[in-house]
């Protein structure tokens, strides 16, 4: 919205002295539209010296409501839009009275008015436009000629130059906002095979029911081989009463390995020779002992069969879900 800067009082004084002296001419006999024309020319011009007399700052000061020489709308000059000045103005004018201020009037008129006056349409064969067309295309055949009546008149040609106007228009890309997920992917590896020290299995063999004590083989992982420690277990308490040796055997997990000596002792106390074997199929392997007593002539035989000891390794790798949409971004 703007404030005028002219004297509207002064104005309406004018206009009102001119209606007035418009009533008592029209209470005589109608003028010709030469002598209207001149009379209306000779009243303009008799008002002129006193109209402009009182239009200066100070009686636009005194006469104007809220009248300003620096008003705030002034730095709406050269905005490239309006939209937020005009919702902040409309707002403001419409939380209070608009009476005091004829700015406010006009906001609220100009917010209300099309409510009060629906929208129409008017068709282009109405009345209205085809008859104004007519007029315009040849306003003598319809008010007469005024060349007696008003000699300033002139038939002019006008040429109008081509006009040219540039248009800017705006292309661009929507934001959306997406997700996506970068996932890792970790695969565990089985490996058979075994640690240093790491128990494998323990083979028995009983030489008689009768008999106070049963033969054990105990086999557990080397470096790159197996430790076989044979003993006698008593059956009552399940200690070892006798220790018969041990012995490095060569050999890992998942090979086989035939019948092969073990911790032997033949001597005026001791009497026996032990053997063992290893066959292994798939995750599972067997192993096998034999003791000999070839002072007494009797041997035994023992086997078992275990679950092959395995280490796990792990592998990653990044599933990227997200390579398409920051090829987009790109």
């Amino acid at each position: 919205m703007w404030r005028a800067k002219h004297p509207t009082g002064a104005l309406i004084t004018s206009a009102a002295l001119l209606f007035a002296t418009l009533s008592g001419a029209l209470a005589q006999s109608p003028p010709s539209l030469g002598d209207a024309f001149e009379q209306g020319k000779t009243l303009g011009r008799s008002g002129n010296a006193s109209g402009r007399s009182t239009i200066s700052a100070s009686s636009a000061q005194s006469t104007v409501p809220n009248y300003s020489t620096n008003p705030p709308e002034a730095g709406y000059f050269g905005s490239p839009g309006l939209g937020t000045q005009t919702v902040t103005r409309a707002s403001a004018c419409a939380s209070g009275p608009a009476a005091p201020d004829p700015a406010c009037v006009a906001t609220q008129f100009l917010q209300t008015n099309p409510t009060r006056r629906p929208d129409f349409n008017i068709d282009t064969n109405d009345p209205l436009l085809t008859r104004s067309r007519a007029i315009t295309a040849d306003p003598q055949a319809i008010a007469g000629s005024i060349s007696g009546t008003y000699s300033d008149c002139s038939v002019q040609t006008a040429t109008t130059v081509d006009r040219f106007e540039t248009a800017i228009c705006h292309q661009y890309r929507t934001l959306e906002s997406t997700t996506c997920d970068k996932v890792l992917i970790v695969t565990p590896t089985q490996t058979p095979g075994c640690s240093d020290g790491q128990f494998l299995t323990r083979v028995t063999a009983n030489p008689c029911p009768a008999c106070v004590d049963y033969l054990a083989f105990d086999f557990s992982c080397g470096t790159n081989n197996y430790l076989m420690h044979v003993f006698s277990l008593s059956k009552a308490s399940g200690r070892v009463r006798m220790d018969l040796g041990s012995q490095t055997v060569p050999g890992e997990l998942n090979t086989q390995i035939p019948k092969t000596p073990g911790p032997t002792r033949m001597n005026g106390f001791f009497c026996y020779r032990t053997y063992y074997s290893q066959s292994c199929a798939g995750p599972s392997c067997t192993i096998s002992a034999w003791f000999y007593n070839p002072c007494q002539g009797t041997r035994y035989f023992g086997t078992n069969t275990f679950a092959m000891p395995t280490t796990v390794s792990f592998s990653d790798a990044w599933d990227n879900q997200c390579a398409a949409l920051e090829a987009r971004a790109q």
